[in-house]
C-alpha cells in the first residue's frame, strides 16, 4: 500500500497546483487590469453588434456639407441661428440643444447677437455650451457663453467627452467646472430641463472641502451604452429645416440637437460603435448619452473583486471538469466555459447595464487545459515507464513477435506507447477472438454470471429468444416452459451441483422447439456458481418428422389403395378374358390416381428443393399462355371457356428470374382447380398484370365459391375441400401446397378471395425485382 500512494497523491496535489496558477493569474488580471485592451475591444465589439432602440422624440439637426454649401462658409451670422430657432419654436419643438459654442460678440453685424438673444429667450427652451479655458497648455478657467445668451438660456452644460488610453470615447464625467464639479454634463442639463423627475437620479456632487479651486474638478463617471453606430438617430440638415423643407409635423414635440457634422468641424470622435475610420458627431454623442440617462442605463463596470471572483470560479469548474472527464469532454469544456464568460459580458451589458470584463476568465480557462494536459502526459508517461519495467519482467506478450516488439523509434514517449499498444492489443485480440466465434455460433449461447447478469450472449440466442436487451434475455429465458419437474433457482434449473450438462426440449410457443442445454460455470472467487445456456431451434426437425409422417400415412392408404384394387380386378377377373376386359377403364382410373400421388409427391419434393441460384430468366406471358394451352383439353371437356389478358406484360416484358417447369406447373394446378371446382359451361379468366412491386397472376373461376372456414386449410398437405351437395374431388390435395411452395421459393406467395356462390379468384405474385438479382434464401 505504502508503493502505491505516491502515484495517487501526485496527481491531485499537481492539479491543485495547476488550478492555483491559473485562478491567479484570472484574479489578478481583473484585480490589476492587466487585459484592459482586450475586454474594451470585446465592449465594443458587443454594443456594435446589439443596436439599442433610441428615443422617438429625438432628432439631430446637422450643420452639414450641404448646408455649408447652401447657406456660405462658416461662421454664418447669428441670425441665421435665430431664424432656426425661430422656426423650430414655430413648429412647436420641445427643446433645443445649441452645441455652438457663442462667446465673442458677432463683429459684422453687432444687431445679430441681440436677435438670437431674443430667439433664445422666446423659445424658451434652449441650452447652450461652455468649454474649458485653456492658456497655452494650462486650464485656466471656463468659457461661457456671452452674458446675452447665458441669461437668455435656460440652461448651460459641458460637451467634454472622455478618451480611454486606446483612444475611444467610452464615458462622460455628469459634472464639471473649474474650481469645482457645478456645471452639468449638456445632456444631463438637457434632463433636467425637459424630464426633472428623472434628473434626480444624478443630483450635484457636495462640495469638496479643501479642493483646489485652481483646478478643473469632475465627478459621477458615466460609460455610455452607445445605441449604434452614427446616424443612428434621424438626422435632418440644418438648410433643410431653415428652408422650411421639414415640415412642422417632423419638429412638433421634439427634442432637437444642433451641432456640426460636416467635414472637419465639430468635435468628431471615435466611438465603441463607430470605430476608427467613421468617428461620431459630438452633437450625436450628446443624444446618446441623453438617452442613457433619461433610462438610467448607464453601464456600471463590475467591481474589479468581484469579476475576479467569476473568473476564478470558471477556472475551477473548469479544471474539476479535467479532473475527471475525458481528455476530449475537457477540450469541450474549456471552449464551453470560456465562451460562457463572454455570453454572460454580453448579457451583462445589453440587458443589465453591468459590464463584466471576460478576458482574466477566457484567459484562465485557455491556459488551464494545456496546462493540465501537460502534466496528465507527464503523468501518462511515468505510467508507461513502469509498465514497461513489468512487461520487460514478465517477457514478450503472447502472440507478439520478438522483432516487432523490440523495433525502437525516434520517440521515446511514442516507443513506450507501441509497445503497450502491442500487449493491449493482443488482449483485444483474444477477447475479439471469443467473442467472434461466440457470435457466429450456429446456435444460440446465453452466459449468466454468479449475480444472475447476462455477460454473453449472440445473435443466434437473441433471434431465438426474440429479445434484444440483456435484461430481456434473462426475463425470455425464465419465461420458458421449463419442465414442473426440474428444481428452479432464480427461474432457471437448479443443477444442484450437477457437473454434466443437461438437456431439454421446450416449445415457447407452441409453433417452435427449442432444445435447451443448461450447465453451471463455477468460480474459485465465488460459491455461486453461473450458468452457461444453449439453444438450438429443432422446429425443422418437427417438421420434418410430421412431414415424414403425414407422407407415409397417405402412401400407405392412397397410394396403397389404388394399387391393391388394381391387382384385386387383375386376380378376380384371371379366368374371364371378356370381364377382364370390361374393367380395364377401371383399372386405368386407379392406375392413373396412383401415378397422380407420385407425380404430386415427386414435384413436391423437386419444388421444396429448387435452388434460386439455378433460375433463369424467363417470359411469364408466354409462361401463361402455355400453361392455358395444357389444360384446354380439360376446360372444353366441361365447356369452361378459358379467357387470358397480357395486356400488361405487352407494354412492360414480365421476364423475372425463376424455374419455367415450377412455375408453369403452379399456373397450371390453378387454373386446373378452376375448372375442377368451376361451374360447367362457365368462364375462368386468367391474367397477368404488373400491381406496385410484384406481377400478379391472376386465376378467377365462377364456382361455388370456398366457406370461409376451409381457407386456412387450402395450402396443406393432402387437403381437399368437398363443398356441400358436391361429389368429393379427384387429386391427393397436393396441388395448392405445390403453388404455395414454388411462390415462395421464387420470393413471392399466394392469395385466395372467394365469395360463396360467386366463385374463388387465386393471385401468384411473384416481385419485379425477381429479374435483377436471385433472391437470397436462407
Amino acid at each position: 500500500m505504502r508503493s502505491d500512494s505516491p502515484p495517487l497523491r501526485r496527481p491531485t496535489l499537481e492539479w491543485f497546483a495547476v488550478t492555483l496558477f491559473c485562478v491567479l493569474l484570472a484574479a489578478l488580471s481583473a484585480v490589476e487590469g492587466w487585459l484592459w485592451r482586450i475586454d474594451q475591444s470585446i465592449y465594443d465589439g458587443i454594443l456594435s453588434s446589439w443596436p439599442r432602440p433610441v428615443s422617438t422624440d429625438v432628432a439631430v439637426i446637422s450643420i452639414d456639407d450641404a448646408s455649408l454649401s447652401r447657406i456660405g462658409p462658416w461662421p454664418w451670422s447669428r441670425r441665421v441661428h435665430a431664424a432656426l430657432i425661430d422656426r423650430a419654436h414655430s413648429a412647436g419643438s420641445s427643446a433645443i440643444v445649441l452645441d455652438i459654442l457663442l462667446d465673442a460678440p458677432s463683429r459684422d453685424d453687432p444687431g445679430a447677437d441681440a436677435a438670437l438673444a431674443q430667439a433664445i429667450r422666446n423659445h424658451g427652451q434652449v441650452i447652450l455650451p461652455l468649454a474649458q479655458a485653456v492658456t497655452g497648455a494650462v486650464l485656466s478657467g471656463e468659457t461661457l457663453p456671452l452674458a446675452p445668451f447665458t441669461e437668455a438660456a435656460a440652461a448651460l452644460g459641458h460637451s467634454q467627452t472622455e478618451f480611454d488610453p486606446d483612444g475611444i470615447a467610452r464615458s462622460v464625467y455628469l459634472w464639471e467646472g473649474f474650481g469645482g464639479a457645478h456645471h452639468p454634463q449638456l445632456a444631463l442639463a438637457l434632463l433636467r430641463l425637459v424630464e426633472p423627475q428623472a434628473a434626480r437620479n444624478f443630483p450635484p456632487p457636495a462640495p469638496e472641502s479643501g479642493a483646489d479651486q485652481q483646478q478643473w474638478q469632475r465627478a459621477d463617471w458615466l460609460r455610455i451604452p452607445f445605441a449604434g453606430p452614427p446616424g443612428t438617430y434621424p438626422h435632418y440638415s440644418y438648410q433643410a429645416v431653415l428652408n422650411g423643407d421639414v415640415p412642422a409635423s417632423e419638429l412638433r414635440g421634439k427634442i432637437l440637437l444642433v451641432g456640426a457634422t460636416a467635414t472637419g468641424m465639430g468635435d468628431a470622435v471615435p466611438t465603441p460603435t463607430s470605430g476608427l475610420s467613421r468617428p461620431m458627431p459630438g452633437i450625436e454623442v450628446q443624444a446618446n448619452v441623453f438617452d442613457a440617462l433619461r433610462h438610467n442605463a448607464g453601464v456600471h463596470p463590475l467591481s474589479p473583486w468581484i469579476a475576479a471572483a467569476v473568473a476564478s470560479t470558471l477556472v475551477v469548474v473548469l479544471m474539476l471538469t479535467l479532473l475527471y472527464a475525458e481528455a476530449r469532454t475537457g477540450l469541450v469544456a474549456t471552449f464551453v466555459l470560456a465562451s460562457t464568460a463572454l455570453v454572460v459580458a454580453a448579457i451583462g451589458l445589453l440587458w443589465g447595464s453591468v459590464w463584466f470584463g471576460p478576458a482574466p476568465a477566457v484567459l484562465g480557462c485557455m491556459l488551464a487545459y494545456p496546462l493540465w494536459s501537460w502534466r496528465r502526459l507527464e503523468s501518462a508517461q511515468r505510467y508507461l515507464d513502469a509498465e514497461l519495467l513489468a512487461l520487460g519482467r514478465e517477457g514478450t506478450p503472447l502472440g507478439l513477435p520478438i522483432d516487432e516488439f523490440g523495433r525502437r523509434t525516434a520517440d521515446p514517449l511514442e516507443q513506450r506507447i507501441r509497445i503497450v499498444r502491442q500487449a493491449a492489443q493482443h488482449q483485444r485480440d483474444v477477447r475479439r477472438f471469443i467473442s467472434d466465434t461466440l457470435e457466429h455460433l450456429p446456435i444460440g449461447v446465453v452466459v449468466i454470471d454468479q449475480l444472475d447478469r447476462v455477460i454473453l450472449h449472440n445473435e443466434r440466442a437473441r433471434h431465438l429468444l426474440r429479445a434484444f436487451r440483456s435484461d430481456a434475455l434473462l426475463a425470455a429465458l425464465r419465461g420458458l416452459p421449463w419442465p414442473s419437474y426440474l428444481p428452479m433457482r432464480d427461474g432457471l434449473p437448479d443443477l444442484s451441483g450437477f457437473s454434466g450438462t443437461r438437456q431439454f426440449e421446450l416449445s415457447p410457443d407452441k409453433k417452435r422447439y427449442l432444445l435447451v442445454s443448461v450447465a453451471d460455470l463455477f468460480s474459485e472467487s465465488s460459491g455461486k456458481p453461473g450458468r452457461v445456456i444453449g439453444l438450438a431451434d429443432v422446429t425443422a426437425m418437427h417438421e420434418a418428422q410430421r412431414s415424414r409422417e403425414d407422407t407415409m400415412h397417405f402412401l400407405s392408404h392412397d397410394l396403397r389403395a389404388p394399387l391393391a384394387s388394381i391387382l384385386t380386378l387383375i386376380d378376380g377377373y384371371r379366368d374371364e378374358p371378356a370381364l377382364q376386359a370390361e374393367q380395364i377403364p377401371r383399372i386405368a382410373r386407379y392406375a392413373r390416381s396412383a401415378l397422380d400421388l407420385a407425380d404430386g409427391l415427386f414435384r413436391l419434393v423437386r419444388a421444396e428443393g429448387s435452388d434460386p441460384k439455378d433460375f433463369v430468366e424467363l417470359d411469364l406471358a408466354g409462361l401463361v399462355d402455355s400453361a392455358a394451352d395444357e389444360v384446354w383439353p380439360q376446360a372444353h371437356a366441361r365447356g369452361i371457356r378459358i379467357s387470358v389478358d397480357t395486356h400488361d406484360a405487352e407494354r412492360e416484358e414480365a421476364i423475372v428470374r425463376g424455374d419455367f417447369s415450377l412455375l408453369r406447373r403452379a399456373v397450371i394446378n390453378l387454373m386446373t382447380n378452376a375448372i375442377k371446382y368451376g361451374d360447367a359451361n362457365s368462364n375462368v379468366g386468367v391474367s397477368l398484370a404488373a400491381e406496385g412491386p410484384d406481377w400478379v397472376i391472376r386465376v378467377r373461376d365462377q364456382g361455388a365459391g370456398i366457406p370461409a372456414d376451409a381457407l386456412p386449410r387450402l395450402f396443406r398437405r393432402f387437403s381437399r375441400i368437398v363443398g356441400e351437395g358436391r361429389d368429393r374431388p379427384s387429386g391427393v390435395g397436393l396441388g395448392l401446397v405445390i403453388v404455395k411452395t414454388v411462390a415462395e421459393r421464387h420470393g413471392g406467395n399466394v392469395v385466395v378471395n372467394s365469395e360463396p356462390g360467386v366463385g374463388s379468384t387465386f393471385e401468384l405474385r411473384l416481385p419485379l425485382r425477381n429479374h435483377l438479382s436471385p433472391p437470397t434464401v436462407a
